[in-house]
């Protein structure tokens, strides 16, 4: 029960409670955070390599096992606490919102929200990361996984796909859809780290667009002659970073870039034109469409700064509204119809829907800007940094040959002239040599 206190007390010490409150997403901060926390503690590694906790718990993860544990006797509690009219009583008159940070209101405001949704906390574990299968995980190796290359996004799609997938039968445009798209597919980006873009992390010099990463909690962005983060710029909003947006439409995850800290830059393929068409399309979103969707928008809706924001109201639950921040869903969905309307074009039942296995999802664009790095010859520490890698190692797995390419790139060694300088052109010889011999293939001695 302590535990169950002291981490209400530091998620009602938040400076976004009453953002989270608000939002709905309490629940979801209150129990969730809880399970979470104890399977895999609440410290983290900043990129300057400093331990920071913004709970100030500094608790180290029990892993599930004992998180489970844990967690099913304080939801047997709360369950004998809901049948207990007295019990009852208490928890709801505890839970206000007058004095937040003290212990007794913080215990009421937790053990109220799960009394009242009647959940098992276990339900909160979800997605958390899995424990070996065993107890031995050091003297009981796991099998060696064989990685194939990764699938890439079909070449000779990408510029239809890019060009002509997007515009609807109606003839609309989903603009925010296509630049993301772009993006993705010119500067090698995860699809989620579009979503975390201001307006004015896109500068242009001349026609050509130079577009900086930042990461959406510890980034600065200059106010006045001062630099502030990025989570406080955006609390004057009535926002929170989109990573930290749990059970909100708005979500958005943040794998992390290296370099996010200061801001890193996206970088181009060498492709002219491909340059100057996004660029020209984030130009054209950024001073014509963005100010006629935000125009529309309500003025007590107020402002923000994400570049790509929602052009007309969705009929959700969630209720996003014109000019909000785009989400991550209706991308998806664009997305998905885009790839629908290629395959139909072009007769190819492969590309009807998305699959991972054919490259046509979202990070298939990806693979397809690490691997086309690789085929110009870009050497592995360019193509790490192209890509944001904090490793060195990370960019391999994008730039794994197919087995045609492995057998195309054969076949090209074999027929290049061998040089007589060669110390095995002599073992080449002989052993080619064999072929030329009819007998080979009459199977005479």
């Amino acid at each position: 029960m302590g535990t169950l206190i002291d981490h209400s007390l530091a998620v009602a010490a938040s400076p976004d409670y009453q953002i989270w409150k608000e939002r709905g997403v309490l629940q979801r901060r209150l129990l969730r955070g809880l399970a979470r926390s104890l399977v895999s503690g609440t410290m983290q590694l900043a990129p300057d390599g400093r331990v920071v906790d913004a709970t100030k718990l500094y608790w180290t993860g029990l892993g599930k096992r004992q998180a489970k544990v844990l967690l099913s006797a304080l939801t047997l509690h709360f369950r004998w606490l809901r049948d207990d009219p007295a019990a009852s009583s208490w928890v709801q008159a505890a839970a206000t919102d007058a004095t937040a940070t003290i212990p007794s209101v913080a215990l009421g405001l937790a053990m109220e929200l799960a009394i009242r949704k009647q959940n098992s906390l276990l339900t909160h574990l979800k997605g958390t990361k899995k424990e070996p299968s065993h107890a031995f995980p050091g003297v009981i190796r796991r099998a060696v996984k064989v990685i194939d290359a990764v699938p890439a996004f079909p070449s000779k799609y990408v510029a239809p796909f890019l060009h002509r997938a997007f515009i609807d039968e109606a003839g609309d445009v989903d603009e925010a859809a296509q630049i993301v798209s772009h993006m993705i597919f010119a500067l090698g980006i995860r699809g989620s780290e579009a979503f975390h873009l201001y307006a004015t992390d896109i500068q242009f010099i001349r026609d050509d667009a130079f577009i900086f990463f930042h990461h959406p909690e510890s980034g600065k962005i200059k106010r006045a002659s001062t630099e502030i983060m990025r989570t406080d710029y955006l609390r004057e909003f009535g926002f929170i970073p989109r990573n930290l947006d749990e059970g909100s439409p708005f979500k958005a995850g943040w794998k992390g870039m290296a370099g996010d800290d200061v801001g890193t830059p996206g970088f181009f393929l060498p492709i002219g034109s491909f340059r100057r068409r996004t660029s020209m399309l984030l130009k054209r979103y950024l001073f014509v469409t963005r100010p006629a969707i935000m125009a529309r928008r309500p003025a007590s809706a107020g402002d923000h700064p994400f570049l790509f924001v929602t052009a007309r109201r969705h009929d959700t639950p969630h209720g996003v509204g014109v000019g909000d921040p785009y989400t991550m869903s209706a991308f998806d969905y664009t997305w998905t119809q885009a790839v629908n309307r290629l395959g139909k074009r072009y007769d190819d039942p492969q590309m009807l829907a998305p699959e991972k296995e054919r490259g046509t999802t979202k990070h298939g664009g990806r693979h397809f800007y690490g691997r086309f790095l690789h085929s110009l010859g870009v050497e592995g520490p360019i193509i790490q940094r192209c890509m944001h890698h904090a490793s060195l190692k990370s960019h391999h797995v994008y730039t794994r040959l197919t087995a045609f390419e492995i057998n195309y790139l054969l076949q090209e060694v074999m027929e290049r002239p061998s040089s007589s300088k060669s110390k095995f052109r002599d073992m080449r010889m002989a052993f080619m040599s064999q072929f030329d011999d009819p007998a080979f293939f009459t199977h005479q001695r």
